[in-house]
């Protein structure tokens, strides 16, 4: 399709093409970049949460949106903090980039990390690198406060592709060693999310469902290894994980995905004919995480009332840094040492299954 062409005298102060504008929401400084096809919003103030990712041409959101609001300038302290930190008073779902322990709260190198790591609650700069009707590029940038980490994060959008670039850099500062985790957790749910999505994953891959039932309403046995995408539940039956459940399921559970020789996967509604993919360096994430949530996670911080599915870059596993330090699994950069990667998010349209994406980031259907 041939990209339409603009001959606006100011191109500074459009509302067409790609564009890219700063808005303070629910307090907080948030960029909205967008195009033909996407609108992406990003808070700034806020580990750059990705709490908006929608396809325009079908008014689809992939992003969940938790029950919980987004409260962290409330001057108001909760009554008491939670042992593992006080992410969970925040979360409003969407994506948050990880680093630089996942889960377990750490206290790597005396620095006392809660659930989810320090990066997710700090607030970034960002500065705008290309703003054209035909492509924006912003880099947003933060100096972590406990880890000695600076990161870079440029995200390019062009005129007409529902195609999201990032480049990341992470550099050690320190005058020693640091050893860290890093991830991706995009959460996808409703209007996107239902029974007839399917997940695509490379060939060969292995699950291990997680090293413990988080829910209690796990319907798998803990710890269990299985080849992708079957696995039997604690009744004997046969499930195939690829494809999604319904809220009526009432369960949750967390599957780890490893042996990827690829670092792709495609998650596709089969109805709609709409669907969301990643690729990326497979030499840094070199696992994901199934965050599968069908109306089965009961307590604080959901009370039974959330559907919704992650698929999650990690760079490790178990999401405890200080095992992983202990399993040599642990990404390490030396002083002054910076680690470099691009990966993409691919908006697509298609109502069948996919078997990963070419050199341009276009889904190979499984019929093909």
């Amino acid at each position: 399709m041939d990209k339409p062409v603009y001959n606006n005298f100011y191109h500074y102060n459009r509302n067409y093409g790609c564009r890219v504008q700063e808005i303070i929401w629910n307090g907080f400084k948030t960029l909205i970049i967008e195009n033909e096809k996407l609108r992406v919003s990003i808070l700034v103030d806020k580990g750059t949460d990705i709490f908006e990712l929608l396809y325009k041409p079908m008014d689809i959101d992939f992003m969940w949106r938790s029950p919980l609001e987004v409260n962290t300038l409330n001057p108001n302290l909760p009554t008491k903090s939670f042992d593992v930190g006080n992410y969970m008073d925040t979360y409003e779902g969407g994506w948050q980039e990880i680093i630089p322990n996942i889960s377990t709260p750490s206290n790597y190198k005396g620095a006392a990390m809660g659930f989810h790591g320090e990066l997710v609650l700090l607030p970034w700069k960002y500065e705008v690198i290309t703003d054209t009707p035909y492509e924006v590029k912003v880099l947003l940038k933060v100096r972590m406060k406990r880890a000695p980490l600076l990161v870079k994060k440029y995200i390019t959008l062009k005129s007409n592709e529902s195609l999201l670039e990032f480049e990341e850099i992470i550099q050690n500062e320190a005058d020693e060693e640091y050893q860290f985790m890093w991830g991706h957790h995009p959460t996808y749910g409703i209007p996107f999310l239902d029974e007839n999505c399917v997940i695509d994953l490379p060939q060969g891959v292995i699950g291990q469902v997680y090293q413990e039932d988080f829910s209690g309403t796990s319907i798998f046995p803990a710890n269990k290894e299985f080849t992708w995408p079957y696995l039997k539940d604690l009744r004997g039956n046969q499930v195939d994980l690829s494809r999604t459940m319904t809220p009526e399921m009432k369960t949750a559970f967390n599957i780890y995905i490893k042996n990827l020789k690829d670092g792709w996967y495609g998650i596709t509604n089969l109805s709609k004919g709409i669907g969301i993919g990643f690729q990326w360096d497979v030499n840094i994430f070199k696992y994901l995480l199934m965050w599968s949530v069908y109306r089965g996670f009961y307590g604080f911080p959901f009370y039974g009332k959330t559907y919704n599915l992650a698929l999650e870059l990690y760079s490790a596993i178990p999401d405890d840094l200080d095992e992983v330090i202990r399993l040599n699994r642990a990404l390490c950069l030396k002083p002054g040492d910076e680690l470099h990667t691009i990966f993409h998010t691919i908006v697509y349209q298609s109502s069948s299954r996919i078997q990963g994406f070419n050199q341009q980031h276009q889904p190979i259907l499984l019929d093909e």
